[in-house]
């Protein structure tokens, strides 16, 4: 990669991490990567970098192995989510851990996660990993990936979640409407035990039309241009 290209790949991750903060999907903990193309690396914010402000200069490079290559900051207590599943998934370029309120709560309830919104539906299946323990050593890192499987998304009961896709935007509008389906799961289930739920070919073709590259670049316009008017990017480019 270029230089301008590799600052431009860790701008989108700073924003990302912004927005996702400024919409309470990451706190101070949470953390994005994004793997550096055809290269053995991978970008990730700085373990004590605010989530809130972080700059491109909070981001650091680790390889494969977890070890850091570029930058004076410790990475994640948390990095093995990403280096496992980076080494076993070749199709993934991006992954977002945080700690959702509405998936948390489901899990805790132990609620499983059904189709009932259409936007949501495009995720096909919500595995729960039970070890609730931080994913700080690479066993655990390990056992997760192989949990996930070739799934988008895979729940840590009474902990978060953990999402992966392509590229930064699509993970980043993944992590938000899989929430939003929690969110919508939660209440319908509040209101009425035997809620409906998509399914047959209504749910296959809701499912089939719910997801685009198109819609992903609308999710991530929209709360690009959000954030941007409540200054929630103001001094990511650092000094």
């Amino acid at each position: 990669m270029t230089d301008q290209d590799m600052n431009e790949l860790k701008l989108e991750l700073a924003k990302s991490i912004r927005m996702l903060e400024n919409i309470q999907l990451l706190d101070m903990n949470g953390h994005v990567s994004v793997r550096v193309p055809n290269s053995e690396y991978f970008l990730i914010n700085a373990r004590k970098a605010s989530r809130a402000s972080i700059s491109v200069e909070e981001i650091v490079m680790c390889d494969m192995d977890g070890t850091l290559v570029e930058g004076e900051l410790e990475p994640p207590s948390e990095l093995h989510i990403h280096n496992e599943i980076y080494k076993r998934r070749k199709d993934v370029s991006s992954i977002c851990h945080g700690h959702p309120h509405w998936q948390t709560v489901l899990g805790i309830a132990d609620i499983p996660i059904k189709p009932v919104f259409s936007i949501g539906s495009f995720v096909k299946a919500f595995t729960y990993f039970e070890d609730s323990s931080l994913i700080n050593y690479s066993e655990v890192g390990q056992k997760l990936a192989e949990a996930l499987g070739e799934d988008t998304v895979i729940q840590l009961r009474h902990h978060g979640s953990v999402v992966v896709s392509t590229d930064i935007k699509s993970a980043f509008a993944t992590a938000v409407y899989v929430e939003e389906h929690a969110k919508k799961l939660y209440y319908a289930a509040l209101l009425n035990p035997k809620h409906k739920v998509l399914e047959g070919d209504n749910y296959r073709r809701t499912s089939e039309t719910a997801w685009s590259p198109s819609i992903v670049q609308k999710v991530w316009n929209y709360y690009e241009e959000k954030a941007d008017m409540e200054n929630v990017f103001k001094g990511i480019l650092g000094k």
